[in-house]
C-alpha cells in the first residue's frame, strides 16, 4: 500500500475540481492537503476484479467531516486515483457484489453537524479497468411535516 505522503503528493498533482462544492471548494481541499497531516484520513480497503484499491478520504482534523473521497489504486508502483467523489460528510467503502458505494450526509439548514436529516448514495460499479456510476438513492423528505413543524 501506498503511504499517506504518497496519496497526498498525487491528490494534490490531480485536479479536484469536479470534487469540489460549494462549501469546500478545490482550493479547501488543497489547502487541507497542504497544511494539516491528520486531514486525510486511511480508510479500509476494497478489492474487486483482482484489483485492491486504498480508500481516503479529506476532512477535517477535529471531527473527521469528509467532504471528498478517492480510491486510489496501483498503477505499476505509482498511486493512481482511480475514483474522486465530493460532497458534505461524504465516505467511499466496499458494496455488494463488488460495488463501491459513496455515502454522504444530507443536511437540511437548520439541522446541526451531529445530525444530518438523511443520506443520499451513489453506487459504483467497476467495468473495464474504470468506476461507473450506477444506482443512486436519497432519503426522502415529507414537506408536510417540515410545514407542521414550523406552525
Amino acid at each position: 500500500p501506498f503511504s499517506p505522503a504518497q496519496v497526498r503528493e498525487v491528490l494534490l498533482a490531480t485536479d479536484l475540481s469536479a470534487v469540489g462544492t460549494q462549501e469546500n471548494s478545490e482550493a479547501d481541499i488543497r489547502e487541507y492537503l497542504t497544511e494539516c497531516d491528520k486531514c486525510l484520513i486511511a480508510l479500509p480497503g476494497y478489492e474487486t476484479a483482482g484489483e485492491k484499491f486504498q480508500i481516503y478520504s479529506v476532512g477535517t482534523a477535529g471531527d473527521s467531516y469528509s467532504f471528498a473521497s478517492f480510491a486510489i489504486r496501483d498503477d505499476r508502483g505509482k498511486p493512481q486515483v482511480a475514483l474522486a467523489v465530493g460532497g458534505s460528510d461524504v465516505y467511499l467503502s466496499a458494496g455488494k457484489e463488488g460495488s463501491l458505494v459513496a455515502q454522504e450526509a444530507v443536511y437540511k439548514p437548520d439541522d446541526p453537524m451531529c445530525c444530518p436529516s438523511g443520506w443520499s448514495v451513489r453506487m459504483f460499479r467497476y467495468q473495464d479497468g474504470h468506476f461507473v456510476q450506477g444506482d443512486s438513492f436519497s432519503s426522502p423528505f415529507d414537506p408536510t411535516q417540515e410545514q407542521g413543524a414550523e406552525q
